[in-house]
């Protein structure tokens, strides 16, 4: 094709390049919303807190915590040594310690998890690993308000009667 999609003419006995192919880059699954995740790749190590509030994608290692995250998603090479707080949590590769999410955490075939889990809703799928407790917490639900309670007129402050007191005999 020529430069604005027409044809382009070859000679007899030329022959035309294949276009170069462009190199795929891991892109992180469909379901993830649609600002730029936080990427930990599978030959990077981190050693500390990892904090955000996009979601996040861990092929390689992480040390610490994590926390703040809408999704966390532990890939098949993710292996991470932390604490992991997010809304949603799901474990494909290997976390070793415990996983507080608002929403929900899901343990794949693949996945493996050596702690403690609290969330809405746990999934645990037919091969995954899962060692540890595990504490379902109710969706927080508001509580209803009451109206106030109208204001009572003040009860006319009369003295109180005093007892009366015996005398004794001395």
């Amino acid at each position: 094709m020529g430069l604005f999609g027409g044809k382009t003419e070859t000679q007899p006995g030329e022959t035309t390049a294949p276009a170069p192919r462009e190199r795929s880059t891991p892109r992180a699954p469909a379901s993830m919303s649609s600002e730029a995740p936080t990427v930990v790749g599978k030959d990077t190590v981190v050693k500390g807190e990892l904090t955000g509030h996009t979601d996040m994608l861990v092929e390689g290692r992480v040390e610490g915590r994590i926390h703040g995250a809408k999704r966390v998603i532990v890939g098949e090479s993710g292996d991470v040594e932390a604490r992991v707080e997010a809304e949603i949590v799901i474990v494909r590769g290997k976390i070793t310690g415990d996983c507080e999410a608002s929403k929900k955490v899901e343990i794949t075939a693949t996945g493996k998890v050596f702690g403690n889990i609290s969330a809405r809703a746990i999934v645990v799928a037919e091969g995954a690993t899962f060692r540890g407790a595990s504490k379902m917490v109710p969706a927080e639900t508001p509580r209803p308000q009451r109206p106030p309670e109208p204001a009572r007129p003040a009860a006319p402050s009369t003295p109180s009667p005093t007892p009366p007191t015996q005398s004794r005999p001395s």
